[in-house]
Formats: structure tokens, C-alpha cells, sequence
């Protein structure tokens, strides 16, 4: 089952690297579709956006520095995430409510997790 928080490796359009799943466990049951945030490497310059939430390499089992960047939500078909790997890692409760306040500063909305 495919959860939020945890992060996965995946084909995207820039190519393979982490993604981190945002959408609701009941949407992703499905195995269908999956909403997830696209990483970057450009830690220095993004990692102090509001819109973006920074890892340390080592983090979460992510590899390298690198920021989830809120407006780059994107939706990926699940057969996109390495699922024969697995989740790569999973985020804390405190790591992940940031992921959501960095897609309500992109959105300009007060977000919280429920």
C-alpha cells in the first residue's frame, strides 16, 4: 500500500529520482495514480523557499541533499514508482505536516494535515 510520506524512487519527466508521496492513503489505494512531490538537487538555492522542504542526505533514505519542491505536485501513474523496491524511506509526522505547509504557501492557503 502506497502511503503519504514516504518516498520512493520513480520515472518522471525530469527523469529518475525521489519523489515524495502527498496524496491521502484512500486515494492511493487504487494503486492507480499517486499525487507526489518532485525533488531537486539545487539544495543551496531552493532549500530556503517557503514553497520547498529540504533533506539531508541520509534523511528519510534519500541519498543526497535535495528540497520536495510544493509546486512541482505532480501526479504520477503508481506503476511510475519503483514499487518492487519499495518505499525508499517514510516521513515523520513533524517532516510531513511541512510538505503540506509548503504546498499552502504555493497555493496561498493555510494547509494543515488533518
Amino acid at each position: 500500500m502506497i502511503r503519504p510520506g514516504e518516498p520512493y524512487m520513480a520515472d518522471t519527466d525530469a527523469g529518475r529520482r525521489p519523489v515524495i508521496v502527498v496524496s491521502r492513503e484512500e486515494l492511493s489505494r487504487g494503486n492507480w495514480v499517486v499525487a507526489v512531490l518532485i525533488t531537486s538537487t539545487n539544495f543551496a538555492t531552493r532549500s530556503q523557499m517557503p514553497h520547498c522542504v529540504p533533506f539531508a542526505a541520509g534523511e528519510y533514505g534519500l541519498t543526497r541533499d535535495c528540497v520536495a519542491q510544493a509546486e512541482t505536485i505532480s501526479y504520477l501513474a503508481a506503476a511510475d514508482l519503483d514499487l518492487d523496491s519499495g518505499a525508499i524511506g517514510v516521513l515523520d509526522e513533524a517532516r510531513l505536516r511541512a510538505l503540506i505547509k509548503a504546498i499552502g504557501n504555493m497555493l496561498a492557503s493555510d494547509c494543515e494535515p488533518a
